[in-house]
């Protein structure tokens, strides 16, 4: 699995158990069914999981977005909140 470096260069592992309880936690704030939440979780993480799989090394940002982009294929408003994540406002 690809590693994950944030801005202070320390390095994570991608979990895609973590992805797909944080996908869930935002889906149930904005009021979508349960199986509806399950199935974009499911469906993002397989895919986010994939594109990380060839990687060595990836920035929190690159993988951000690559979350975002594939959350906007089942949820615009979802995606949204993740894009606006850790923004100052």
């Amino acid at each position: 699995m690809g590693i994950l470096k944030n801005r202070q260069a320390k390095e994570l592992e991608f979990s895609e158990k973590q992805l797909m309880l944080d996908l869930k936690k935002e889906a149930k704030a904005l009021n979508l069914e349960q199986g509806t939440a399950e199935l974009i979780a499911k469906e993002v993480t397989k895919k986010v999981s994939q594109w990380v799989t060839d990687k060595t090394a990836i920035t929190q940002s690159d993988l951000d977005r690559k979350i975002v982009a594939e959350v906007r294929k089942y949820n615009k408003d979802l995606a949204f909140i993740l894009g606006e994540r850790n923004k100052i406002i």
